[in-house]
C-alpha cells in the first residue's frame, strides 16, 4: 500500500513521507479503511532500491470487505487515466479547504487508550460502508492533502473545490503552474488578474537565500536563453518566504524539511516540486512571489 494512517500524527502519510519523518520505528500505522495495523518498508533512501510501501504483519489481514486495496488500484489507475464517470468521482475526496477549520493536534506519543478509540471510529466508518453507505467529500485544513489530491488525480483536476480566499471552483482553477515566459516574452503573468493562486514549480538545484526574516527559493521556472551554447535560466523566478511571524519552532522545521526535500534527489533523476499559496508581484519584479503562510508552503517529489 502507498499510504496508512499514522496513529501518533494523526493523518495520512504516504510511501514517500516516510523517508522525512524521523525515527519511522517509533510510529504506529494503520489501515485508513478497516484500522488494521501496518508495517512500514525500504523507507532508508542509502539502503533499499524499493520505493517505501506498507504491508500487514504476519498473520494479519485486511477485514473482509476493506476495500483499501481496490482504493488502492483505483489510484494507480487515475494516474494515467480519468476514473471519473457520469456518477461522479469514485472516491471521497476534499472539496473545500479552510485553514482556519485547523484543528490543535497533539504532539506527544498516544497512550494505547487513545489508539484503540481511534481504531474504534475507523472501523465504524468502515462498517458504515460496508452496509452500503456512501462515502462522502469533506472539508479540509489540510494544504498537502489538496497537493496530493491534484498532482495524484491529473486526469481529474476539474473536480469541485472551495479554496476560502482563492478565486475558482475547480482544483484546475485554483492551482496554477508557473510557467517559462515563450517567444519573445522576458516575463510572464501566471494569472489573469493580480490575485492569490495555489502556484507551483520544480525548485532550482540553487541553494536558497535566508536573509533576516526572509527565505528565497529559487525556482526552476524563468527566463531560459541560449548561452554559450547552453540553455541558461538568465532570470529564474523565485519565492520570497516572510517569516516574521513564525515561530523559531516553526522556522526551523521548515528549513529542515527543505534541506530534506533537497538531499532526496541529489544525485537522482526525480525532482522536488515546490507548493504555495502566494501572489505574483506585478508592479516592481515579475519574476518574484511572496507568502508568507508556513502551513500554506509543502513541497512533493516526482
Amino acid at each position: 500500500m502507498d499510504d496508512a494512517r499514522c496513529v501518533e500524527l494523526q493523518k495520512t502519510v504516504t510511501n514517500e513521507d516516510l523517508y522525512l519523518i524521523d525515527d519511522v520505528k517509533s510510529y504506529q500505522f494503520v489501515c485508513d479503511e478497516c484500522g488494521v495495523s501496518l508495517i512500514p518498508c525500504s523507507y532508508k533512501k542509502a539502503v533499499n532500491l524499493r520505493k517505501p510501501y506498507f504491508k500487514t504483519g504476519k498473520n494479519s489481514e485486511h477485514l473482509v470487505g476493506c476495500y483499501a486495496k481496490a482504493t488502492s488500484k483505483i489510484r494507480e489507475q487515475a494516474k494515467t487515466a480519468r476514473i471519473s464517470t457520469d456518477e461522479g468521482f469514485p472516491l471521497a475526496y476534499p472539496n473545500r479547504f479552510n485553514l482556519t477549520a485547523a484543528k490543535s493536534v497533539k504532539t506527544d506519543k498516544s497512550s494505547a487508550s487513545d489508539i484503540q478509540a481511534q481504531h474504534g471510529v475507523i472501523k465504524k466508518q468502515f462498517d458504515n460502508a460496508s452496509r452500503g453507505n456512501s462515502k462522502q467529500n469533506y472539508v479540509t485544513s489540510s494544504f498537502q492533502t489538496l497537493v496530493d489530491q491534484y498532482f495524484n488525480f491529473p486526469f481529474d483536476r476539474d473536480r469541485e473545490l472551495t479554496f476560502v480566499g482563492i478565486s475558482g471552483h475547480q482544483y484546475q482553477q485554483v492551482f496554477q503552474k508557473i510557467q517559462n515566459p515563450i517567444g519573445k516574452q522576458k516575463f510572464r503573468f501566471q494569472s489573469e488578474k493580480p490575485e492569490k493562486k495555489v502556484f507551483f514549480s520544480s525548485l532550482s538545484w540553487e541553494k536558497p537565500e535566508i536573509i533576516d526574516d526572509q527565505i528565497i527559493v529559487k525556482l526552476s521556472a524563468g527566463w531560459w536563453q541560449e548561452s554559450d551554447g547552453k540553455k541558461k535560466n538568465l532570470r529564474p523566478y523565485f519565492v520570497e518566504i516572510n517569516t516574521t511571524e513564525w515561530s523559531k519552532t516553526v522556522l526551523n522545521n521548515f528549513t529542515q524539511r527543505l534541506t530534506q526535500i533537497r538531499e532526496l534527489v541529489k544525485g537522482t533523476d526525480k525532482k522536488a516540486m515546490m507548493v504555495f499559496a502566494g501572489k505574483q508581484d506585478r508592479e516592481q519584479d515579475f519574476y518574484r512571489f511572496t507568502c508568507d503562510e508556513s502551513r500554506l508552503i509543502c513541497f512533493k517529489v516526482f
